[in-house]
């Protein structure tokens, strides 16, 4: 039987790279062609063969390329995982001759604006933190001393994901009205940036993946710290360092509410972000549709390989994988710039059991980097062998 051909999009990309690292942990592992925009990172993709292609922002040309590369390479499916990209193939799956298995574009445009989803989501009851569109200097003082509880907290103010507006993130927690002004004058941002009360709970994270409307896995995640934290004025950088599984009935009702309020009939995978409110309940901030977060290999070397079965649902497989808590809690990724990950749990720390390390360099989990790390066949990272 012939391997599964796979293409992946953006693959220099940290979410793509630990996305192939997964598939490459299949049994039997599929053949992967490996594209990308740029000539420096197509050299950080891991595939049996790379592909330089114009950048999707070039939407004509970069469907073209990846028709063109499909009917060379006999591709089955093709898996993005960058906003940008799923936007453009969604919009346009007649254009490239292989399998996808995207949400909506309706649903993607919703959830790429954080004003529009979050809107959706306050109108449907499902809770999240009070926030406001800023279209006028007057909004900013308005606003202000209900967000910041009277003066008593910051404000966090940053883009809206509004289209065409070209924000970005530009997140900032603002102490004074004065702030916040000179933050959108900044960013010409009156009409695409947001402002929401700071709220001190945990950083939490939901991943799910969905085939028409019906749950098929999930996890829930805490984030403990975040990589080069000092560059970002809130700590926040969206890389996590430390984090680990949860299992929280709590968590699991809300990532699946949200996703399913923007759309019953959601098709593909997407990870809730939540922040926990002085209450210690998880308020829903955003949804990220159609791809896997950055870090999901965590999940795969602890034994739920999402990857894998998103592949077996789009090619028609069986699937049989656990609902909700695909993982037992209280399994830790720890990783930095350059330097692991590792994989353990909280009864190690806390007995202070580190990973072992060999005059060869081994330290466990080695992490694949080349084709010649992963294993024949299918196996957990964790527990490692003789524990």
């Amino acid at each position: 039987m012939e391997r599964t051909r796979i293409l992946v999009t953006g693959a220099g990309g940290p979410g793509t790279v630990n996305l192939s690292r997964s598939l490459l942990m299949m049994d039997p592992a599929p053949w992967i062609l490996a594209v990308d925009a740029s000539p420096y990172y197509i050299h950080l993709g891991l595939g049996h063969e790379r592909a330089l292609v114009p950048r999707a922002s070039d939407r004509d040309a970069y469907l073209d390329a990846l028709a063109a590369l499909c009917v060379e390479h006999r591709i089955d499916l093709i898996i993005p995982n960058n906003s940008l990209e799923i936007a453009v193939l969604a919009a346009a799956p007649e254009r490239v001759p292989a399998r996808l298995y995207l949400p909506a574009p309706a649903v993607l445009d919703t959830a790429n604006s954080k004003w529009a989803s979050h809107q959706v989501w306050r109108d449907a009851g499902v809770p999240v933190p009070e926030t406001r569109l800023l279209e006028t200097p007057e909004d900013i003082e308005r606003v202000f001393p209900k967000l910041s509880r009277g003066g008593q907290e910051a404000v966090w103010v940053r883009g809206a994901g509004i289209p065409g507006k070209g924000i970005g993130v530009a997140s900032l927690p603002c102490r004074t009205p004065g702030q916040a002004l000179e933050w959108v004058r900044y960013w010409d941002g009156f009409g695409g940036m947001i402002a929401s009360e700071l709220l001190p709970g945990d950083n939490l994270t939901w991943m799910g993946l969905f085939e028409h409307g019906r749950l098929v896995t999930s996890q829930g995640r805490k984030r403990i710290a975040y990589v080069i934290p000092h560059v970002s004025p809130s700590g926040i950088t969206g890389a996590p360092a430390i984090s680990h599984t949860v299992s929280d009935p709590e968590l699991n009702r809300l990532g699946e509410l949200a996703v399913l309020t923007l759309d019953p009939a959601y098709h593909g995978v997407g990870f809730v972000d939540f922040k926990g409110d002085r209450a210690g309940r998880p308020r829903v901030t955003e949804l990220n549709a159609g791809r896997f977060g950055t870090t999901h290999f965590f999940y795969t070397a602890a034994g739920a390989n999402f990857p894998e079965t998103l592949v077996r649902l789009a090619l028609g497989q069986p699937v049989d994988v656990p609902l909700r808590d695909a993982l037992p809690p209280d399994l830790f990724w720890i990783r930095t710039l350059d330097a692991g990950p590792v994989l353990t749990t909280r009864e190690a720390i806390e007995a202070g059991r580190w990973p072992r390390f060999d005059e060869a360099g081994g330290l466990w989990p080695r992490v694949p980097q080349n084709f010649g790390d992963f294993p024949p066949a299918a196996s957990p990272m964790w527990p490692p062998p003789g524990q």
